[in-house]
């Protein structure tokens, strides 16, 4: 019998997507928890390991919310397709082509994460072949 992974672990481009400087939500939350600094001075980057400690935190607890990217004319509006509570999209993380093609075919989806009421990131994905919209 095989031994359960003992450190926690999440595909790089979701840990990425979470901590790189595009989206600054896990980034600025360990910044801003309970450091030391001195009143009026700027406060210090987080250290790797304080990012880290951030995004196992808030990670857990994100939900996800799935949109498709419609153009209608020169306007780009996007229409929910659904939203998955935190820990039930472990498809969506592990083989996100996939899960989205079989799940709502080909599209132009975009893929929100929230922490609560917050907006922590966004990845857009072309699935399943999608070339372009219709009458295009």
């Amino acid at each position: 019998m095989a031994e359960p992974p003992t450190e926690k672990t999440v595909p790089p481009w979701l840990y990425k997507l979470f901590t790189g400087h595009q989206y600054p939500y896990v980034r600025r939350q360990a910044k801003f928890s309970n450091r030391e600094h001195k009143p009026g001075e700027e406060r210090p980057e987080p250290t790797r390991a304080e990012i880290d400690a951030k995004f196992w935190e808030i990670f857990p607890r994100c939900w996800v919310k799935i949109l498709e990217e419609v153009k209608t004319g020169m306007i780009v509006s996007f229409v929910e397709l659904g939203t998955y509570p935190p820990g039930g999209y472990q498809d969506l993380i592990d083989h996100p082509e996939e899960f989205l093609a079989k799940t709502y075919g080909k599209k132009k989806i975009k893929v929100n994460f929230y922490d609560g009421e917050n907006f922590v990131c966004t990845i857009n994905f072309k699935v399943g072949g999608w070339t372009g919209h219709e009458g295009h």
